[in-house]
């Protein structure tokens, strides 16, 4: 008896994780050294139970999508197609519901490419890494979280939608490479991080009222870095000049925040939840936030520095009696230097007559 159930139950649990598809993709490894690639893949566990009237359910399917997948004379490489979640748990009783769900996706097609590198992460496809050091390179990257519940005829919701924009992700020479979303280039550069255009929103309602709050930063548009050492780069169309130290770039901000009532609008699911669509790249009326300009980009920049060794010039025509660079005078600093002269010379006196 307990042998069959044993097996039953091993049967449920097989059946519950579902099967993993062969993988499709073309994965290529030459003169590499530690290489993982991943094709395309699936798995759905899925659990249910029921009692007395009252259910509950939950699943978590996830896939990792085709990609061709390419490293070559490389040391320790992970790559791998894009890569979607589902998750989604719910649950009733006598005509109470509540359910919740978390869809994710990260990358979309495309290939990735390794060449002469040490340390290349690539995650989502479309992503190319060329005699770099230390790169992670994701695409495009979305979710979208719902929650909601219905108890004695009211029902009471909240989404939130973040993401990132798409395209592919280049790293040339560089060491410390890290880029996200797509559209980022970085060339012969030290420490660069990239973020496409970044979207995220957060939808809530109840009791026939509700309330979003959409907000975006950047828009379409490369990041690029080439040459540069410490850089930032956040939204999309930003490029960091040939060898600037220390830069920092973002897209415009905007943000449309809103409340409604009545019930009209979006609509709501089966448990409650409102059907939020995700927040795109760019809301048809933005509303610009405070101190950050519309249209264009804001740029923080450390000025372009001259090579080492290049005799540098300061601008303005010299003052007598202040310090260069400095603009403290120059009796006050002598003052300060004799004092601290004397007071080291009665000291030495002190110590030597103790001595």
């Amino acid at each position: 008896m307990r042998s069959k159930l044993l097996l039953a139950f091993a049967a449920l649990a097989a059946v519950a994780l579902g099967t993993a598809r062969p993988a499709l993709a073309d994965n290529n490894a030459t003169g590499t050294i530690g290489a993982v690639q991943a094709g395309s893949v699936g798995v759905s566990p899925s659990v249910g139970a029921s009692q007395s009237g009252a259910a509950a359910a939950a699943s978590a399917p996830v896939s990792v999508g085709s990609a061709s997948n390419t490293a070559s004379n490389s040391v320790g490489v992970v790559q791998t197609g894009a890569v979607s979640a589902s998750p989604t748990a719910s649950a009733g009783f006598a005509g109470h519901t509540a359910s919740a769900s978390a869809p994710t996706t990260i990358g979309g097609g495309g290939s990735n490419t390794a060449s002469n590198s040490v340390g290349a992460a690539q995650v989502g496809g479309g992503n190319s890494s060329t005699g770099s050091i230390g790169a992670a390179q994701v695409g495009a990257t979305q979710t979208s979280p719902v929650v909601g519940a219905s108890v004695l005829g009211s029902a009471a919701s909240a989404a939130a939608t973040a993401g990132t924009g798409g395209g592919g992700n280049t790293a040339s020479d560089s060491v410390g490479a890290a880029q996200v979303g797509g559209g980022n280039t970085v060339t012969s550069s030290f420490l660069a991080a990239q973020s496409g255009a970044l979207a995220a929103g957060a939808d809530a309602g109840a009791g026939g009222t509700t309330v979003s709050t959409p907000a975006t930063v950047g828009g379409p548009g490369a990041n690029s870095a080439s040459d540069s050492v410490g850089t930032v780069q956040i939204g999309g169309g930003n490029n960091s000049a040939l060898g600037s130290v220390g830069t920092v770039q973002t897209g415009s901000a905007s943000a449309a925040p809103s409340v409604g009532g009545g019930g009209g609008g979006s609509g709501t699911t089966a448990a409650g939840v409102p059907s939020a669509a995700p927040v795109g790249l760019a809301p048809s009326a933005p509303a610009s936030i405070a101190g950050l300009p519309m249209p264009g980009r804001s740029t923080a920049r450390v000025p372009s520095r001259k090579p080492f060794g290049a005799a540098n010039v300061p601008s303005g025509a010299p003052r007598l009696g202040q310090l260069p660079f400095t603009g403290l005078g120059l009796l006050l600093v002598a003052l300060l230097a004799l004092a601290l002269l004397a007071a080291g010379s009665g000291i030495r006196a002190r110590m030597s007559a103790y001595a």
